[in-house]
């Protein structure tokens, strides 16, 4: 059961009015248990975007570095019983509105490193947590993008240490009857975690090789970078533009774009749309945010689909996923690579293939051949690199020896379960560090300062 106090985070954008009835039966449900609900319209609350700072680590411990109502938010979440997530479904994933709240859990979790089942993730930062409930609302059946979101639900709850959740999917022309008793049911159960293969199964397949395709318009690739480190080199625009400046020694045009909050404004969108429209292949070099794609990538995901549909007869555009985790094992993108896999279906891309990277904290911000690099070799990523630049120049798609390429250990002939141990170890006390020169004691980096 629920609890007395009930979050509700609705994740609907203004123009989604036919998931304002499902609200109401799901919020008329949870009332009639005995609960109180409180529900944030997050299209109406004002919220920056996170942006990777780690500030409510290093900084302000607990506290995003952001003095708005994602803090309002994050008491009500962390004090309350249960919360609700409610969104449409969006590639399997979450709509943008919802997606810039959760990159902002972050300062309920704790910047050290733990194993959980053979994984790694962050501990807890708060010894209660509320019960997780998910709640998509599709506007037309689509089993394997509800099998996304219901997994991607999953890993959230893994990251975020709920006693318990339940996920569910429901469809927009679903009478008030069915919606009631999916609700009623969903109160009442607790869905087991997809730790391992359960996540790992939805990695997209490597693009099985044929015949190459036709030359691009004009041979020309895009690179959106989806780090919302804009100030400075993120390991995304690392390995963007490494295989970026592959493509143009072999006689392509180039553009890099990295998305910013200016996304939110016509002016930026009609910037990114008029990029998409002059590629002939797409880059989207991204981190890993909530285990799914940063709130600015997925927005940008929402605006081209809408543009493309908009457009009727979408043209032939090849899409290519690169992410990297602050997590060592691979597998922990996949549920972002699949929404991705799935954008592509739904707007008319070829899926040329992606790459996913762990430990991408590992490889750091310094660009892939620099002398006296610091930090493990990064050999296999830029061999992994080469290889894609030049499938990818010649029409195919990202060869499979890349893809396990870049999945491999970063110290040669150490085994990955001895890369994850040193990567526990290590990881936490960089943290330490960069709190020391903010003059956060290890002790106050575990601050609750949400505790009721």
């Amino acid at each position: 059961m629920p609890g007395r106090n009930v979050v509700i985070l609705d994740g609907a954008a203004s123009g989604d009015k036919d998931l304002s009835p499902i609200l109401s039966v799901l919020s008329d449900v949870l009332k009639r248990v005995g609960t109180h609900v409180e529900t944030f319209p997050l299209r109406e609350i004002k919220l920056a975007h996170c942006l990777g700072c780690f500030g409510c680590w290093v900084e302000t411990p607990g506290l995003c570095v952001e003095a708005d109502a994602g803090r309002e938010i994050a008491r009500a979440i962390i004090r309350s019983d249960t919360t609700v997530l409610f969104t449409p479904v969006t590639f399997g994933g979450y709509s943008p509105e919802l997606k810039k709240m959760m990159d902002r859990f972050i300062q309920l979790i704790s910047p050290y490193f733990q194993m959980d089942h053979g994984e790694v993730h962050h501990p807890p930062r708060y010894a209660h947590r509320p019960r997780l409930m998910m709640v998509g609302v599709q506007r037309y059946p689509n089993p394997h993008e509800a099998h996304i979101f219901k997994t991607l639900a999953g890993r959230n709850a893994i990251n975020f240490h709920p006693p318990s959740f339940a996920a569910e999917v429901v469809l927009a022309t679903d009478d008030a009857d069915t919606l009631r008793g999916r609700f009623e049911a969903l109160l009442a159960r607790s869905d087991a975690l997809p730790f391992g293969e359960a996540a790992a199964s939805l990695m997209p397949a490597p693009v099985i090789l044929g015949a190459a395709t036709e030359p691009d318009r004009a041979r020309r690739a895009l690179l959106i970078v989806g780090s919302p480190k804009t100030k400075s080199s993120s390991t995304s625009s690392v390995l963007g533009g490494f295989l970026l400046e592959r493509l143009k020694e072999r006689g392509w045009e180039t553009e890099s774009l990295t998305l910013r909050a200016s996304l939110n404004r016509e002016e930026g969108e009609s910037k990114l749309l008029s990029s998409v429209d002059r590629a002939g292949l797409i880059l989207l070099v991204f981190p890993l945010y909530s285990d799914a794609l940063p709130y600015l990538v997925t927005k940008a995901l929402a605006v081209i689909a809408a543009h493309r549909r908009a457009g009727g007869e979408p043209s032939s555009q090849r899409l290519v996923g690169i992410v990297n985790s602050g997590f060592p094992e691979t597998h922990q993108n996949s549920l972002a690579l699949a929404i991705c896999r799935e954008f592509a279906a739904q707007s008319g891309f070829a899926w040329a293939g992606s790459l996913a990277l762990g430990g991408g904290g590992a490889v750091g911000d310094q660009p892939l051949t620099v002398a006296k690099r610091s930090g493990p070799p990064v050999k296999h990523v830029i061999a992994a690199l080469e290889m894609t630049a030049a499938a990818l120049a010649e029409g195919l798609p990202v060869p499979a020896e890349a893809v396990r390429m870049i999945s491999k250990s970063p110290i040669p002939l150490m085994p990955l379960a001895l890369w994850r141990w040193v990567y526990v170890r290590l990881g936490g006390k960089s943290f330490e560090h960069e709190a020391a020169k903010n003059g956060v004691s290890r002790a106050k980096l575990l601050a609750q300062p949400y505790a009721a």
